[in-house]
């Protein structure tokens, strides 16, 4: 089977990944960084952060660690091989995808630019489309209110891509059973989410508005 086509799909949002000088992801030393660094390597205030050991070893980022792990959904590998961060890429959203492509190797087609990392929208992914907000306990007990939402922006800065999801069709309130089958306040969101997946603390966090 082919690798999925990330370039030939509706892409929703761009951005450019591009090294700076005063950027402590990719100069942690110069710039007293601390966490995880375009290298992989582990630092703090600027010092890699090593664990005690005899000789004392380096800590790696999951993300460098995890290169040509083959996703849950298909055969194409969802990392490439090179284990750094990419110093110029772009990263390229569709509603059913962020790629990350790596820059760094001059191309004469963009179909040619190498992918370095993907996240695919699913259920339970770290790129979800679907979280459920339980409802207060009752009795008899209430369906989850289930919250969707659909990719439609993008950003990055040292280190951090952060997507921003708009509600859609199926951010819908509970059906709730006679005689409460009417919406409830606060049962369905309307507001805009931002996930933000964070290479220089190896995590993801949510951010809904209120």
């Amino acid at each position: 089977m082919a690798n999925y086509d990330y370039l030939d799909q509706i892409i929703v949002a761009t951005c450019l990944i591009q090294a700076y000088n005063n950027d402590s992801f990719y100069n942690p030393t110069t710039n007293n960084h601390s966490g995880f660094a375009a290298d992989g390597k582990k630092y703090l205030n600027g010092q890699l952060d090593l664990l005690p050991g005899s000789p004392p070893t380096v800590q790696y980022a999951s993300w460098y660690l995890e290169f040509n792990t083959p996703t849950a959904s298909g055969p194409e590998p969802s990392r490439d091989d090179i284990v750094t961060f990419p110093a110029y890429g772009i990263i390229l959203l569709s509603p059913v995808a962020l790629t990350i492509l790596d820059g760094g190797t001059p191309v004469a087609l963009a179909s040619e630019l190498k992918m370095w990392m993907q996240f695919a929208l699913a259920d339970e992914y770290m790129m979800t489309d679907n979280y459920a907000t339980w409802l207060p306990p009752s009795s008899p007990p209430l369906p989850p209110a289930v919250q969707g939402f659909t990719p439609s922006g993008l950003s990055y800065a040292d280190g951090i891509i952060s997507i921003v999801y708009t509600p859609d069709p199926g951010n819908q309130p509970p059906a709730l059973p006679p005689p409460l089958d009417v919406p409830v306040s606060g049962d369905s969101s309307q507001s805009h989410m931002v996930v933000s997946i964070d290479f220089s603390q190896d995590l993801a966090y949510l951010d809904v508005a209120l």
